[in-house]
């Protein structure tokens, strides 16, 4: 009940009739002056019905005779928004705020830009038809009710970054049954981040070297099935051998780092698979070999 409640009043602090400054080819704005441009809603009037279908956000607007850089979704900009189907982000996106999806019963698809770094509580509450989704490598929270109540949800993504899941971020998703979690280290989940019968339907995929550390920790171990990465999952979601710290790019920087990791010296390396260079499971100077001579 409380969390039924918690919804009601994301919509009834968003009633404001106006809430834009301006309005381009049917998507909504608020201006920041001098700064930048985000997207937002008409209104909750009866006559609102703000976005449906599909919805292109472009990198940049032009208002008053300034050009604004759109780089984020504002709080409830397409809550409610029952026919809007999918979304298409620029790469100039940041963050999406508070409620920015909530209710979107029929949005299927939303493909995220890596630029994301921030998501507000109950981003998709109630996206009764999105079906999958991978959260950008910047993400390092998960925040409260993020994916609450997604019926349609089968599998999710959380990249190596991800460093808290809060409380109700993945619950109640009846139809789940892969979680993908590439961070090496457990991230840390509060009670209550999942609930207990999707973890008992649900596989959770981790690095190869972490999964006694997934078994043994508090939240995770009650995934009943927790098994460790395939190169194909690491390759889906882009990552590639020997690019250690996961920048876009393989220099003098992940070689210094796969040093540190063979002599066993303290290292930040974000993503060990990559390591591997010759993908035999074991890191070694045979991988430093290989990448000295790639560079």
């Amino acid at each position: 009940m409380k969390r039924i409640q918690l919804l009601a009043l994301c919509f009834a602090f968003c009633g404001m009739l106006r809430a834009y400054d301006i309005e381009l080819n049917g998507i909504y704005y608020s201006i920041i002056p001098q700064r930048f441009a985000y997207v937002t809603y008409r209104g909750l009037d009866v006559e609102s019905g703000s976005y449906a279908g599909k919805v292109v956000i472009p990198s940049q607007i032009s208002y008053q005779g300034r050009t604004y850089a759109v780089l984020s979704v504002g709080d409830n900009a397409f809550a409610g928004c029952d026919k809007l189907t999918s979304v298409q982000f620029p790469s100039t996106i940041k963050a999406l705020s508070d409620c920015a999806f909530l209710g979107c019963t029929s949005l299927q698809q939303v493909t995220l830009p890596a630029t994301i770094q921030v998501f507000g509580s109950c981003a998709f509450t109630g996206c009764t038809s999105l079906q999958q989704i991978s959260l950008p490598r910047q993400s390092e929270l998960v925040d409260s009710l993020t994916f609450y109540c997604c019926a349609s949800l089968t599998s999710i993504v959380l990249p190596h970054r991800v460093r808290t899941v809060c409380q109700g971020a993945l619950e109640h998703l009846p139809s789940i049954t892969d979680l993908y979690c590439f961070s090496s280290t457990p991230p840390v989940a509060e009670q209550g981040a999942f609930s207990l019968p999707d973890q008992r339907q649900c596989t959770l995929h981790v690095p190869k070297e972490s999964v006694r550390l997934y078994q043994q920790s508090p939240v995770w171990s009650n995934f009943y099935r927790i098994v460790a990465l395939t190169n194909t999952d690491y390759i889906t979601q882009h990552y590639q051998r020997g690019d250690i710290n996961d920048d876009g790019r393989i220099d003098a920087e992940d070689l210094a780092l796969l040093r540190r990791l063979i002599v066993s010296l303290p290292d930040n390396a974000s993503v060990r698979w990559a390591a591997d260079i010759n993908a035999d499971g074991i890191v070694n100077a045979v991988d430093y070999v290989m990448l000295a001579k790639r560079l």
